[in-house]
């Protein structure tokens, strides 16, 4: 669904003709090549012309083009400026486009950067905010498409917020990211307002009908809300609002929006129970818009639960093939995942920087003007002196009960292992002579594999023979609802960084099982060669940290994180979940 967002969102919003032979753009590159060949011009139209010839090689979907006239109207004096950042968000566009997300991010933040500098300096402060607005846009549906919902609605409502309640034809372009977020996160009332609202302002558009995206972004409001209606059980509501979609899609005339129209009204019909009507609209599809299966499996889904209920051959083939397009789209969501990751990381690291620029101005500003600072700092000098010390001994305190810890650790999962276990593999060994014993042997067989999972629990062998990465994906794996992401290289660390990883793993993780009530546990591991970063989240009740005094578990894995200079942060409110990330510098083992 990922991709067909890009398709039918990103492509119909930055771009005014659809790509393809288009004869007013065809005829538009060749008067603009023939100028810049044959024409004195200034140094400013140079850089026009440059601008526009790669604009509408964009259009016409011929991208490699785009980019060499974009980067050529770059190269000059003033490009970047052109038309407060333009240039740059086009040349964005042609990566993004093409499915290349992170060079298309990096993109999208210098020409922020240019438009931001622009107002600033009260230099062509209208454009450049319209051009701030249509970037962050753009960004937040990149965000959206690579699986950071986060950032999407980060960047989703700074646009919202740029236009201060002002209209303009970029706003259902952001609302439909917020919508979106909401309605994948099941937030049903949220997205029902946002994607109302973004009808709203595409019906009252002064016409809609020149403006290919205002009917789009029509035909995506009612569908919106037929998919909370159906979510909510109100099937004739559901059906309303799918049948006013299908009107403002045909006339939109885009393939692919009718094909997913059709395929909302085959699901539909198939939750009531229609399985004529739902396998009708979902060959539909097929003939609409072939490909879309690719977009969208639900689709041969459909098709198969209607040949079951027809007790038709093909049941098996559409099962099949729908299984096929849900690796595919597992893959190609992995891959815009990790080609976005980078650039998401990058692009907070920025603003981090930024902000402490900011910081470091105004504190220079103060040291200039008050000369008492001098003494401030003798006396913070003396105070940290203090606090190390005390700090070492801690520390000292810390790595030593570590150290006694994951001697004791070992020594009780050997035992569990060797001992026990193996006394009682021994007692069933007897016991199975006896044939009316079976029940005997069935707990004795449980017994032994509540003792292994124990000493899994305690000291994985994996953990020992191959890290980390490996020791936190068997242990997720015990739990349906928790799901494990590893981002990086899978090295070996040392010892006490991998035992303090899994460690506070096992224990955020317990207190997200035992007193969360969430349904949805979420553990990511991030490793280079300089550093790991571990993060879990839950979708649980969360608690207030002001008024919740922290419990022993929490404490410990502070005090262990303090053992090895890291960090620790705790995001948490009641009812929003908690997230807990942890950040430590590392050596290979």
């Amino acid at each position: 669904m990922r991709f067909l967002f890009l398709i039918s969102i990103l492509l119909l919003t930055c771009r005014t003709a659809a790509v393809g032979q288009d004869p007013f753009s065809m005829g538009m590159l060749d008067s603009l090549k023939n100028a810049l060949q044959t024409r004195k011009m200034t140094h400013k139209q140079i850089v026009e012309i440059n601008a526009s010839i790669g604009i509408h090689h964009n259009m016409l979907g011929q991208y490699d083009s785009a980019r060499m006239y974009l980067n050529r109207t770059l190269s000059l004096p003033g490009g970047r400026e052109w038309q407060s950042g333009r240039a740059i968000v086009n040349l964005a566009n042609s990566y993004g486009f093409q499915g290349r997300y992170a060079d298309a991010l990096k993109l999208y933040l210098e020409a922020l950067e240019v438009s931001e500098e622009l107002v600033k300096r009260r230099k062509n402060v209208i454009e450049a905010s319209i051009n701030i607005v249509r970037t962050m846009a753009n960004m937040s549906e990149i965000h959206y498409l690579t699986g950071n919902h986060l950032q999407a609605m980060h960047y989703a409502e700074r646009a919202r917020d740029m236009e201060a309640g002002q209209p303009s034809y970029i706003t259902p372009q952001y609302l439909y990211i917020i919508a979106s977020v909401h309605l994948y996160e099941g937030r049903w009332e949220e997205a029902e307002e946002a994607m109302r609202r973004m009808r709203d302002i595409a019906l009252n558009h002064p016409n809609p009908g020149n403006n290919s995206g205002m009917y789009m972004y029509i035909a995506y409001g009612f569908e919106g809300m037929a998919r909370v209606a159906l979510a909510r059980g109100d099937h004739p509501l559901a059906l309303g609002h799918a049948t006013e979609a299908m009107n403002y899609a045909e006339r939109h005339g885009d393939l692919m929006t009718i094909a997913k129209m059709l395929a909302t009204m085959s699901d539909i019909h198939l939750a009531r129970g229609d399985h004529e009507q739902s396998g009708l609209y979902a060959r539909r599809v097929l003939e609409t818009y072939p490909d879309y299966t690719k977009l969208n499996p639900g689709v041969l889904f459909n098709l198969a639960s209607t040949s079951l209920q027809e007790k038709s051959e093909p049941a098996l083939d559409y099962l099949r093939l729908y299984s096929e397009r849900m690796k595919e789209n597992a893959d190609r969501q992995f891959r815009e995942t990790m080609a976005g990751m980078e650039v998401v990381y990058e692009t907070e690291k920025k603003e981090t920087r930024i902000a402490m620029l900011e910081q470091q101005k105004v504190l220079y500003i103060a040291i200039s003007m008050v000369g008492l600072l001098l003494a401030v700092f003798i006396w913070f000098f003396l105070l940290q002196k203090i606090k190390n010390e005390r700090r070492e001994k801690q520390l000292a305190a810390t790595n030593a009960v570590l150290e006694w810890e994951k001697k004791e650790r070992k020594r009780f999962a050997s035992d569990l292992h060797d001992g026990i276990n193996g006394m009682l593999a021994a007692i069933k060994l007897e016991l199975s002579t006896v044939s009316n014993l079976q029940s005997i042997r069935d707990r004795l067989d449980e017994c032994i594999e509540a003792i292994r999972a124990m000493s899994r629990s305690k000291m994985p062998n994996t953990l020992q023979r191959y890290g980390i990465k490996s020791s936190l994906e068997d242990y997720c794996r015990l739990f349906p609802n928790i799901d494990f992401h590893f981002y990086g290289v899978d090295k070996r660390m040392n010892e006490m960084s991998e035992l303090t990883i899994y460690y506070c793993a096992y224990e955020l993780i317990t207190n997200a099982l035992r007193h969360s009530g969430a349904k949805n546990i979420n553990v990511q591991l991030v490793q280079n060669g300089t550093s790991v970063s571990l993060t879990v989240q839950d979708d649980g009740c969360g608690f207030d940290e002001q008024n919740v005094e922290e419990g022993s578990g929490l404490k410990s894995i502070r005090d262990r994180i303090a053992s090895l200079n890291g960090k620790i942060d705790v995001s948490t409110s009641p009812g929003k979940g908690t997230e807990t990330n942890i950040e430590l510098s590392i050596k290979n083992a």
